[in-house]
């Protein structure tokens, strides 16, 4: 009975964290780990952004350590709302330490919307 209960917990704990947790898409998560790096950021635009989608601003400042803190699906559009760290930006050096808002809707593989939600603090530093 005891090998049945040490089976039980395991599977219980997979299926509710499979059952209950975020999703991310191969190609969202390839974009996450490209931000800190600027270079790699553009690279990651280029591939999966439609044309005029993302707009340049994401690749001025370093935004590093993104955090998706939504998920939603509207529309067969998948929408991430996620937070990143500004760590430099030499055309804004108040902006530094600062946390960025934004969310980006993707559809078949591509980002098909972008929308700034300012920084965290409610303050712009610009």
């Amino acid at each position: 009975m005891k090998k049945v209960q040490y089976l039980i917990l395991p599977l219980m704990f997979l299926f509710i964290t499979g059952f209950f947790g975020r999703s991310i898409i191969p190609e969202m998560e390839e974009f996450k780990e490209a931000f800190g790096d600027q270079e790699k950021l553009t690279m990651a635009i280029e591939k999966y952004s439609k044309p005029g989608v993302t707009p340049d601003a994401l690749t001025l400042c370093n935004l590093a350590e993104p955090l998706i803190t939504k998920t939603e699906n509207k529309e067969n559009i998948l929408y991430y709302t996620c937070e990143a760290k500004v760590e430099k930006c030499p055309q804004s050096p108040k902006a530094v330490g600062t946390v960025r808002i934004f969310t980006m809707g993707w559809e078949n593989g591509k980002v098909v919307s972008f929308e700034w939600g300012g920084p965290k603090s409610g303050a712009v530093e610009y």
